[in-house]
């Protein structure tokens, strides 16, 4: 029996909460890791349509969460 593995696929971000960024593609929220410092989940959803920051949600901190490179 043949089996194969697919490497995990990287989840999409979700859309701004902001229904008037839903127009176009600019609407999905990018991780803004800009003030990891030391903690890796010191990180916020950014819209770059709005220019809105949002609090990403625990679900979205554990299926977003980027683990180190070892």
């Amino acid at each position: 029996m043949l089996t194969t593995t697919r490497p995990r696929a990287t989840p999409v971000p979700p859309p701004c909460p902001d229904r008037a960024c839903h127009s176009d593609v600019h609407g999905f929220l990018w991780k803004d890791t800009t003030y990891l410092r030391n903690d890796p989940d010191n990180w916020r959803w950014y819209c770059p349509r709005c220019g809105q920051h949002w609090m990403p949600t625990s679900e979205q901190f554990l299926s977003h969460r980027t683990f180190p490179a070892v």
